[in-house]
């Protein structure tokens, strides 16, 4: 990562996300598993946004899960193809696909905006063709 950020949540083990996987029926994309293993969630420090054209801040990575949950910490969320992993400023969201042809992309939906309440992928746009991807396109904004 190339910015620095707050920790949100505990370290989680490889028995805690293979449980959460089976609990949720839902297959996490291997780049994202590798992330949350390392990083379960974060604040950055700045603001930072996807350097790669693409018009949004993001303010938080959500924690998968918390041990303990503090007030004001979102947790990653499901609707459809899409894992809700983190937020922007606006309110807007950030989804990593879990299943199908679109399977590990990265999208965004702009939350506040629009009347669809379960967004799927092809609601979104498309920020990054991985979640490493879009990670490493993290910058400070200028």
């Amino acid at each position: 990562m190339h910015f620095d950020f707050r920790v949100a949540g505990h370290t989680l083990t490889e028995a805690e996300i293979t449980a959460f996987e089976a609990g949720a029926n839902v297959r996490l994309p291997p780049q994202y598993r590798a992330f949350l293993l390392r990083q379960n969630g974060c604040y950055p420090v700045e603001m930072i946004y996807p350097g790669t054209g693409f018009d949004a801040d993001v303010s938080e990575i959500f924690p998968l899960f918390m041990a303990k949950k503090t007030s004001g910490t979102t947790v990653v969320s499901f609707t459809g193809d899409l894992i809700w992993f983190a937020g922007d400023s606006g309110g807007g969201l950030f989804g990593l696909a879990h299943k199908g042809p679109v399977f590990g992309k990265v999208f965004w939906f702009d939350l506040p905006h629009s009347d669809i309440e379960t967004p799927l992928s092809l609601d979104c746009t498309v920020v990054a063709q991985s979640f490493d991807a879009f990670i490493d396109s993290l910058v400070p904004m200028p």
